[in-house]
C-alpha cells in the first residue's frame, strides 16, 4: 500500500499548494493515476530539475554518461523503476557526493 503523498512532502490537506491540488484531483496517493501517467510526471519533473543550473544540478558537472545511458533498453521496466529509485535515493539523502 502506497503511503500519501504528504507523508513525502510535507504537504497538508488544504494548505492550498500544487501538491494539495494534486491530491484533490487524484487522491491523496495518486491512485486515480495510471502508471504511464506517474511516469509521465516523473519525467516532467525530473526535467524540471535539470532545465537550468542550480544549486543542487550543474550540467557541466556531468560525466559522458551516454555508453550507459544508450543501454537502458537493456534493462526490464522494473529494473528500471529500481534504478530510479536508487538515484532518487541517492539524491534525497546526497549520498555519493563528489
Amino acid at each position: 500500500m502506497s503511503k500519501p503523498i504528504g507523508y513525502f512532502t510535507g504537504t497538508m490537506p488544504g494548505d492550498g499548494s500544487l501538491l494539495d491540488d494534486m491530491q484533490q484531483a487524484w487522491g491523496s496517493t495518486f491512485e486515480v493515476l495510471n502508471n504511464s501517467e506517474r511516469l509521465w510526471l516523473l519525467s516532467s519533473v525530473t526535467g524540471m530539475m535539470t532545465a537550468d543550473t542550480t544549486e543542487d544540478y550543474n550540467p557541466h558537472e556531468v560525466s559522458d554518461l551516454t555508453s550507459a545511458t544508450e543501454r537502458f533498453d537493456e534493462l526490464s521496466f522494473y529494473e528500471q523503476v529500481a534504478l530510479a529509485e536508487a538515484l532518487i535515493h541517492q539524491i534525497k539523502y546526497h549520498r555519493y557526493n563528489r
